[in-house]
């Protein structure tokens, strides 16, 4: 089964692309796939301000065979208002999405060697675009740095976030920034690391209970952030 890191932006780009659609009240059946085992991750998933359910599963059908059962239990709909979508350009993820009164359902799926198939279930109440959260609220940041996902996960006893920023700074600079912040607040220095001949810098630092692990790395049009926190 593949990391939840990489799993969970297909979920975030859904959710930005459909925004705009229409929102209603009843929250619709979304079922698992036949012959499926699932489990949940986390007791809270938020993304990009988006409070999202998402269920895991394995199943000892194959891939086609779970689609088909999405495609069938979806009416197919016209060409103006489609039932469903699908895509493939994520590989190895297939994915079938539907809205419906105001709902995202994603599906994402993929082979899970020889026996079936595995993939996450998703559904989401769409934002009001006229509401839209402000994301990466409350985290430090340089100027002009703009925010591409931010994903809160709670579990009893523990919250973790996740944000991924890019911004025009040099990697340097983006270190030197968080290295000011968090030890201007009292913060310990975990890690203070450069690599790939300067070309990322990762850094850990922590108070009491919580945690900062921060990853800046140069990319073709500017910097990305990527910070995860803990507490």
């Amino acid at each position: 089964m593949m990391n939840l890191k990489y799993r969970l932006p297909v979920f975030m780009q859904l959710c930005l692309f459909l925004f705009f659609m229409d929102a209603g009240h009843a929250a619709p059946k979304f079922p698992s796939p036949p012959d499926s085992t699932i489990g949940r991750l986390g007791e809270s998933i938020v993304i990009n301000g988006v409070a999202m359910d998402v269920r895991q599963f394995t199943s000892r059908r194959s891939v086609d065979e779970v689609l088909q059962f999405y495609r069938e239990f979806w009416p197919q709909g016209t060409e103006e208002r489609p039932g469903y979508t699908e895509t493939d350009i994520l590989e190895p993820w297939r994915i079938i999405t539907r809205v419906e009164n105001g709902y995202l359902m994603t599906v994402q799926v993929t082979e899970d060697g020889d026996r079936g198939s595995t993939g996450l279930l998703g559904m989401s109440r769409l934002p009001d675009p006229e509401n839209l959260p402000v994301l990466g609220k409350g985290f430090p940041k340089m100027r002009g740095s703009h925010v591409i996902n931010d994903i809160l996960s709670r579990d009893t006893g523990k919250q973790g976030r996740t944000l991924q920023l890019s911004n025009q700074f040099s990697v340097e600079n983006n270190a030197n920034f968080y290295r000011h912040h968090f030890e201007g607040q009292g913060w310990g220095v975990d890690m203070d690391q450069t690599l790939s001949g300067g070309d990322t810098h990762s850094l850990r630092f922590s108070s009491g209970i919580k945690s900062v692990s921060i990853v800046i790395h140069k990319a073709e049009n500017g910097t990305i952030v990527i910070a995860q926190t803990e507490n």
